[in-house]
């Protein structure tokens, strides 16, 4: 049986026809739309009654209930929030607040495929048509643009039969037009325990360590570390700015930093998620294997600044961004339990000594030096994998004969015209074994 999966596309429509003003007045509609249904949803109506009350001349019907059902997707998601709060014997600070949207601003304007808008391929330029109808008899039309791989996944979504277009968000950022495009296809993932290769996933405040071993000689095929300190620093650049700004009562930095620091760390996240995977992809039947990190942040009390630190570190972002990129590619994951893997010697199992980024074996059999801690860290998530799928606990650890780490930062030195694409990273992190 297929497991089914859904991205979300980002495209930036250009319009050739119709009105902008048309979104602009829609999307405004459509947060007070959403607004009204969160207010009768309190009040106890059901989805038929809140959809004859927020019902409008001037409006879409078919993006008014696409609009009804996000907002109630959303009030869904608030209740076991305030369920937990309401759970807790002295629960800090105030009562979460039930979800609305900003007054100052627009909200994103939710449309369904071949109602609210449609999506269709221009045989001749090859061009993805767009057409939206924000209002009654109203429709802007235009075509999309868009990074290249995202719209040939597109145009694939539209011309095929087994993939659907699903909802779109119309949404306005810095001047900007985007159509957010969810598309869901269905996938044939094999089980974990089939996989030849054991890929093994370390994250930390700056790294994210990749090791590749064998699952039948557990020799090492290649190691891989990339490097995202980049976040750890904006994200405390932003910290900073925002609280000297509440010393001082200017209160309006959250209206100029707004989503910034969110959207960089999910930019990103991204390239790293996309780097993970197509890393993956140079093996034969892999599996990409984390750390179990449920409950963690119950268990990191070191104080409230490195509290901060760690418990603002994207994990659970980062695993879930590559496994639906995997789930897309048909590679699957798995977690492992996440104690000592830091700590532990990758090749004889004995608690060793971290140095810096450096890690040391004190066994004297042993006496291994790792060039990189981290990647010792996923060599040891990869064998407890290998020991998971095997339902074998014996100490089969790797060879000492391991390649050395070589780090790759996510971003070059000096003036670049453009990012460094993800694959060339992944490929950066090859050392095949002769």
């Amino acid at each position: 049986m297929g497991e089914e999966d859904t991205k979300t596309i980002q495209t930036r429509p250009h319009i050739a026809s119709g009105e902008r003003s048309w979104l602009h007045d829609a999307r405004l509609v459509s947060r007070e739309i959403f607004n009204d249904t969160i207010r009768l949803t309190q009040r106890g109506y059901t989805r038929t009654e809140i959809q004859k009350e927020v019902d409008r001349d001037d409006f879409l019907r078919n993006n008014k209930c696409a609009v009804v059902g996000k907002a109630l997707q959303t009030w869904d998601s608030y209740q076991p929030l305030k369920e937990w709060w309401e759970n807790q014997d002295d629960p800090d600070g105030g009562k979460p607040t039930p979800p609305s949207t900003d007054k100052s601003g627009a909200y994103p304007l939710v449309m369904a495929h071949t109602e609210g808008y449609r999506l269709t391929v221009d045989d001749n330029t090859n061009r993805i048509q767009f057409r939206i109808s924000p209002r009654p008899y109203k429709k802007v039309r235009g075509h999309l643009r868009g990074e290249p791989d995202a719209m040939d996944e597109l145009r694939e979504a539209i011309t095929s039969d087994e993939v659907d277009v699903g909802q779109a968000e119309l949404l306005y950022r810095d001047g900007v037009y985007y159509l957010h495009v969810t598309v869901t296809r269905e996938f044939d993932v094999p089980e974990p325990d089939t996989a030849d290769t054991v890929i093994g996933v370390d994250i930390n405040e700056r790294n994210v360590a990749l090791t590749a071993l064998d699952r039948e000689t557990m020799q090492t095929k290649s190691t891989l570390v990339l490097d995202y300190g980049r976040v750890k620093q904006e994200r405390q650049r932003y910290h900073t700015i925002t609280k000297r700004c509440q010393e001082h009562g200017k209160t309006s930095i959250h209206h100029r930093l707004g989503d910034k620091e969110e959207r960089f760390t999910e930019w990103v996240l991204h390239r790293l998620s996309r780097a993970v995977v197509e890393f993956a992809e140079q093996f034969s039947n892999p599996v990409i294997v984390f750390e179990d990190m449920s409950g963690i942040r119950d268990e990191i009390k070191y104080g409230t600044y490195m509290n901060r630190r760690l418990h603002k570190l994207p994990f659970h972002k980062f695993e879930k961004f590559v496994s639906y990129k995997a789930t897309w590619r048909e590679i699957p994951t798995d977690t492992v339990d996440a104690y000592y893997n830091s700590q532990t010697c990758s090749c004889c199992g004995e608690c060793g000594d971290r140095q810096g980024r450096r890690f040391r074996c004190p066994n004297d059999e042993c006496d291994v030096v790792q060039d990189h801690a981290d990647r010792n860290a996923s060599v040891n998530i990869a064998w407890r994998e290998k020991a998971k799928l095997d339902g074998d606990e014996l100490n089969c650890r790797t060879h000492k004969t391991q390649p050395q780490v070589r780090l790759v930062r996510l971003s070059g030195s000096g003036r670049v015209s453009r990012p460094t694409s993800s694959r060339s990273l992944a490929e950066q992190g090859v050392l095949a074994q002769g």
